[in-house]
């Protein structure tokens, strides 16, 4: 039996098929790798020669030399979390782990905690048996079949 399902009405995109779009355009990026991997070149040529003066300007204090490499991370921080598509997706990605860790239902402190009592134990005897399943293959090995015992 054929059912009647009307071939006349035309299906809209609902709200998930957009947000499936958002999502796919945001984690495939726009596509312009080149540039970001020239930008987190910059970066790390940033962090690196911050270290490298570190290291060549002996005449100043440590405690000034040591603002090189600082500003030269926190300059590299900035070029991959501001001006690569890396760095926004990255902040996107925490920012919705973020979200969805707050919409995360825990349970009841007297179950987490008989919960993790009952896991402890039954590791604690697993832990038991394996000990003695491997000692007895061991006797069974080196006493009975070699004869080293």
């Amino acid at each position: 039996m054929a059912e009647n399902i009307p071939q006349d009405k035309e299906e809209k995109p609902g709200r998930l098929v957009r947000t499936e779009s958002k999502l796919s355009e945001r984690n495939h990026g726009s596509g312009s790798k080149g540039p970001d991997i020239f930008k987190l070149a910059i970066a790390v040529a940033l962090v690196a020669a911050g270290l490298w003066a570190f290291y060549s300007v002996q005449n100043l204090s440590v405690y000034v030399r040591a603002l090189f490499p600082v500003a030269g991370v926190i300059a590299g921080l900035l070029i991959v979390f501001y001006w690569c598509d890396f760095g926004r997706r990255l902040i996107a990605y925490i920012r919705d782990s973020v979200a969805e860790f707050k919409k995360v239902v825990w349970p009841p402190r007297k179950d987490a905690v008989r919960t993790t009592f009952f896991v402890v134990v039954f590791v604690a005897v697993l832990s038991l048996f394996i000990y003695a399943v491997d000692s007895l293959i061991s006797w069974l090995f080196f006493d009975l079949l070699l004869k080293r015992g």
